[in-house]
């Protein structure tokens, strides 16, 4: 489903709309589905200040935050509105582990200079989850002399991260010191007034009847990511809709209280619900193999270890086979990506954090009758 994404920031109401992107030739307004808020005002300084394709005093941008705060939609959208403003003026975005991977298909195919040119090229370069490029010297070098040349080419390079450059550990100093020294911009969660600008959105776009009062509770209690909201609100409008019900404030409440009940789902529960799921053996997901059904499932079991746990990226890769902190990263940055863009693992990943959380307690037993269809596991 689309989603609109929210970057925080708190208005004089929450029926005003001022969280939104100020009028329609603002660059904001260029990214569909972006929403900026006060507490983000740097972030649309920047943008505008790159939309704008004039000289810019800030080189590179790094955008960082937390996963959901909507970096890496920014992140394609701008492009995307660079693209249509400067049609002669190329520009890439791609994920930064793609990048150190098409780098090392050059230098094995000894193409390095056209890997080069390629992106001396672009105008513009953003890419995303910088941080990924932790146990790779050889990219960070890359990346390094590509900021190097945009700087003297007056171009532009963007990238996103989950934390603040200084803090990045496994990154060569040359590269930290030339990112610290750009314009570095922290992007945080939605705050309630935000939230409840998205519910609102949300509901109209899908027809959701939404009562003020319950956009007050879920906007006040849904502490989540704005990828989230659109979810919670999907998943209380289907069961409403089961008993013939609309979304009461009561309803709304007994959702909150039970999305706040902790989890104590363990990483081999998680492996057992998950193989079964996806029709393997727990031994296969801990396995090295990389055979695609395989890669995925375990992609999807990382990503509920990472979410429903507080386990660390660590910890989850050793009880997988080994992996390492990046690769289990990557495997949930994945997962999350294909939440939006593959119905199939929406359903799967919903499906599983219900079976592993008990949320079959808050929901019509018809409800959970759709889940206990045969293949599913609740």
């Amino acid at each position: 489903m689309a989603e609109t994404v929210a970057c925080a920031g708190r208005t004089g109401g929450p029926h005003s709309g001022s969280i939104a992107s100020e009028g329609a030739g603002s660059s904001a307004a260029l990214i569909a589905g972006l929403v900026l808020g006060p507490e983000n005002q740097l972030t649309r300084v920047a943008l505008e200040a790159i939309l704008a394709g004039g000289d810019l005093l800030f080189n590179p941008v790094v955008l960082y935050g937390p996963s959901g705060v909507g970096k890496s939609h920014l992140a394609t959208g701008l492009v995307a509105a660079w693209k249509g403003r400067f049609r002669q003026r190329p520009a890439i975005y791609l994920p930064a582990l793609d990048f150190a991977r098409e780098l090392a298909d050059a230098f094995d195919a000894h193409a390095v200079d056209d890997f080069r040119q390629r992106y001396g090229r672009a105008w513009l370069t953003v890419l995303d989850d910088v941080q990924l490029l932790a146990p790779k010297q050889a990219a960070q070098r890359e990346v390094a002399s590509l900021l190097d040349a945009s700087i003297d080419c007056g171009k532009r390079l963007v990238l996103t991260c989950s934390m603040a450059p200084e803090h990045l550990e496994g990154f060569l100093p040359s590269l930290v010191g030339r990112l610290v020294s750009g314009l570095c911009v922290e992007m945080v969660l939605p705050s309630a007034d935000t939230r409840r600008v998205l519910l609102d959105q949300f509901a109209r776009e899908h027809s959701i009847a939404l009562d003020d009062s319950v956009a007050s509770i879920l906007a006040e209690g849904l502490g989540t990511p704005a990828a989230g909201l659109g979810r919670a609100l999907m998943e209380l409008h289907v069961a409403a809709n089961i008993v013939g019900e609309g979304i009461t404030p009561q309803r709304a409440r007994e959702y909150l209280a039970a999305r706040d009940t902790p989890s104590r789902a363990t990483l081999s529960q998680i492996a057992r619900v998950t193989a079964r799921h996806f029709s393997l053996k727990v031994a296969e997901l801990r396995s090295p193999s990389r055979r695609r059904a395989v890669v995925r499932a375990r992609d999807v079991a990382m990503y509920l270890a990472r979410t429903l746990t507080r386990t660390s990226l660590k910890k989850i890769g050793t009880y997988f086979d080994g992996r390492d902190h990046s690769t289990v990263s990557y495997g949930c940055w994945k997962t999350e990506r294909l939440l939006e863009a593959d119905p199939a693992i929406d359903d799967a990943v919903r499906t599983l954090r219900r079976c592993l959380e008990g949320a079959s307690s808050r929901i019509p037993t018809s409800l959970r009758d759709v889940c206990g269809k045969p293949g599913k596991i609740c």
